[in-house]
């Protein structure tokens, strides 16, 4: 009986020591982090039907994103030890090519590309200062020419992400974070991408879906 009641005394010391220990560490979980993230962000390929090009009626053609530099920042929020949700900012300044099919030669213009995303991010602790994350977004994606000789309007869509990637605290609140993105806006070339004057615009009535990568790094702060 002796024996029987030391173990009891042991195993309730060690449930106590178990649940001091888990306390700590869900006091000691940040309740969020601030990010900031450059890379390079690649395709943005469609093909775009019934447009009109300098005068031309009903030519079809490929649109192209061309490929550009990027930066982001993110404010995220952790809802429990392995989930968290986050707002993100994408900025891409870049141009915009269309190449007809049987017209001419090709045509372009400056523009920049925004999306505004909100995401779900399962993450996963894999070391005491790193872990891995993947998350799926929704949210609006804009593409806003800058040229205002042919009063170019911008056109927004409704996009979603998936994102992956993997980060490591370097110091208490500072760490890196390296991701890599799929980025799909909903009929991006539907209805009337862009209005123009003069007979040079850029008006497009059908398209394919369009879709865009990107890879990056940077930093954030965990707060």
């Amino acid at each position: 009986m002796k024996i029987l009641n030391n173990r009891l005394y042991l195993f309730s010391i060690s449930c106590l020591l178990f649940t001091l220990i888990v306390n700590e560490s869900f006091a000691q979980m940040k309740k969020g982090e601030f990010s900031v993230l450059a890379g390079y962000q690649m395709l943005g390929s469609v093909q775009v039907y019934n447009y009109n090009y300098n005068g031309f009626q009903n030519v079809d053609g490929d649109l192209d994103i061309n490929d550009a530099v990027y930066y982001s920042a993110a404010l995220g929020f952790n809802t429990s030890r392995e989930t968290m949700a986050e707002i993100q900012y994408i900025y891409q300044p870049t141009s915009v090519k269309f190449v007809p099919y049987n017209y001419g030669s090709s045509t372009s213009f400056d523009a920049d590309v925004h999306y505004i995303l909100g995401t779900g991010y399962y993450v996963k602790q894999f070391s005491r200062t790193g872990s891995g994350y993947a998350g799926l977004s929704i949210g609006a994606a804009g593409l806003v020419p800058k040229n205002t000789l042919n009063n170019l309007d911008p056109a927004w869509r409704f996009a979603f992400g998936l994102t992956l990637g993997a980060k490591f605290l370097v110091s208490k609140n500072i760490g890196i974070k390296i991701q890599a993105q799929g980025l799909f806006p909903i009929q991006w070339a539907g209805g009337s991408l862009y209005v123009g004057t003069g007979g040079a615009g850029y008006g497009v009535s059908a398209g394919t879906s369009i879709v865009q990568i990107n890879v990056g790094g940077g930093l954030y702060y965990a707060f």
